[in-house]
């Protein structure tokens, strides 16, 4: 897998075993998808590998924060492919219904430890799961049909509830890796939206 440099800006999420595990089963694709997200980009770095290995030929980098904004946008200029890139700050839909044909999203996951979410980078709500619910719901929207979402998570955020979510949604045809460590397992799948 050839990976993109990186720079590291304020508290932008460092990629990690789950970011290493999605981007195992994103190397499995197979055609070359036109428009891209890259949802919760943080770094950048799942787009970016998408970029680099002709998977995609245009991404759109979502993220809340401003850190990961610029810092997906420093590494988009290092890895010379501002050309092909769109860097956005947003928490709503930036893209009109159904015109990505892959989303990418490693998002927060594990539950808050307080009812005030501290850490947008890793906590994903109360629950765990609230952010990959939003991710999952933007997915059903943004993409084409037969668009293919990956998205990783952890057995310590309620996977059935996830899971449901995805299946409610029109995603169908789901591919998993999964890697356990001694607390948690966490789950990378490739689904592909049917409706």
């Amino acid at each position: 897998m050839k990976m993109p440099k990186l720079e590291y800006i304020g508290r932008v999420y460092r990629p990690s075993d789950d970011t290493w595990l999605l981007l195992e089963l994103l190397s499995t694709e197979n055609s070359k998808k036109r428009v891209c997200v890259d949802l919760g980009a943080g770094s950048g770095v799942l787009g970016l590998y998408a970029l680099i290995n002709g998977i995609c030929e245009f991404v759109v980098f979502i993220d809340i924060e401003e850190d990961a904004v610029e810092t997906t946008r420093l590494n988009a200029l290092l890895n010379k492919l501002e050309h092909r890139s769109l860097v956005v700050l947003a928490d709503d839909v930036v893209l009109r219904e159904e015109v990505a044909e892959l989303i990418v999203a490693n998002p927060p996951y594990l539950p808050a430890e307080s009812t005030t979410v501290v850490d947008l980078a890793v906590e994903g709500g109360i629950e765990g799961y609230e952010t990959a619910l939003y991710f999952v719901d933007y997915a059903a929207h943004a993409l084409k049909r037969r668009g293919a979402l990956y998205i990783v998570y952890s057995s310590l955020s309620k996977p059935e509830v996830i899971e449901k979510r995805l299946e409610s949604s029109g995603f169908s045809n789901c591919l998993s890796k999964n890697k356990r460590f001694f607390y948690e397992v966490i789950t990378a799948r490739r689904c592909e939206k049917l409706w």
